[in-house]
This record gives structure tokens, C-alpha cells and sequence, in this order.
């Protein structure tokens, strides 16, 4: 009888972490994994790897060892080296792709981004110099050269929905 009694509980049990799991999105499950060094596909244009700094809503921080990644979720294809862990109740994240980018562009920090869709081959070189709600403008420079009104080449308009990624520049 008690035999019984502990197989319904441990079904039980089982059934309650299936059901908890089947309600969690993808940011918070990966909020479970902050620390931890991941690969992350977002298709043509390549994976991106480093240890998960941040979760956004919608975006990830990959801290690397040569350069530090932003992510946009709904361009994510795989993620490897998460563990099984993972926890039901975690934290709301609020700040969207937009406020990770306007850090970027506070610092006039030297990126490459990576359009959704396209090959790394293509990524764009700049700097982010303004951030709207739902865009960003991108002043193109030459690879390693620093953002001086002689060397930007254009400033492009980039929707936020059109990236897949934003990198330190190498």
C-alpha cells in the first residue's frame, strides 16, 4: 500500500515540474543559466559565444573573450551549454533591446552589426549614435577606426526587428 502511495506521489510530482516547465518562455530559462559560457546560433549570421551576462526582454549579453555580445531573441536558431536547470519563477525582464543599445550609444563604442538574415561577411561597422523606440542610427566607419566626422562613410536608419546582433568591434 505505501508502495502505491509513493508511486502516485512521484507521479504527481513529475507532473507538476512537466506542467511548471511547459509555462516558462525562453528568457526565463535562460535566466537560470546567467553565468554560464553559451553558444548561441542566430542562423546566416553565425554563433556568437560567451559567458550570459544579461537577459533582456527580447535581447541577451554574451561577455566573450575578444568582444561582448547583444542578442536579439527572435532571431535565436540554437542555444548550446545550458544546463538542466532552470527556475519557474524568474525575474521579469524590462529593459528591451532599444536601452541596451543607447548604452551602446552613450559610450560611441565601436560595433559590428549583424542583420538578421545576412552572412557575417556583411556585418556593418560603426557606431550607434541615436536610439528611437523602435530603431537605431548606425554611422558607418572603416573597420578599427574611431568615430570622427572624417571617417564616417553614412548614417544609416537600422529597424530593431532587422537585427540579429550588435558586437564589440574586434
Amino acid at each position: 500500500m505505501a508502495s502505491a502511495h509513493q508511486l502516485v506521489q512521484d507521479a504527481e510530482v513529475s507532473e507538476r515540474l512537466r506542467t511548471d516547465f511547459a509555462g516558462m518562455d525562453l528568457a526565463g530559462r535562460l535566466h537560470s543559466q546567467t553565468g554560464r559560457y553559451l553558444k548561441v546560433d542566430v542562423g546566416p549570421c553565425g554563433a556568437f559565444e560567451g559567458e550570459l551576462s544579461h537577459v533582456g526582454r527580447g535581447w541577451i549579453g554574451l561577455d566573450g573573450e575578444r568582444r561582448s555580445s547583444v542578442i536579439a531573441l527572435d532571431h535565436v536558431v540554437l542555444i548550446g551549454g545550458m544546463d538542466r536547470f532552470s527556475t519557474v519563477d524568474a525575474p521579469a525582464a524590462r529593459l528591451g533591446l532599444a536601452s541596451a543599445l543607447r548604452g551602446l550609444s552613450r559610450d560611441r563604442a565601436a560595433v559590428q552589426v549583424y542583420l538578421a538574415g545576412q552572412p557575417p561577411a556583411s556585418a556593418l561597422d560603426g557606431s550607434v549614435d541615436r536610439v528611437g523606440k523602435d530603431f537605431f542610427e548606425l554611422s558607418l566607419t572603416p573597420r578599427g577606426e574611431p568615430r570622427r566626422q572624417g571617417n564616417v562613410r553614412g548614417v544609416f536608419t537600422v529597424p530593431l526587428r532587422a537585427v540579429a546582433a550588435v558586437c564589440s568591434a574586434v
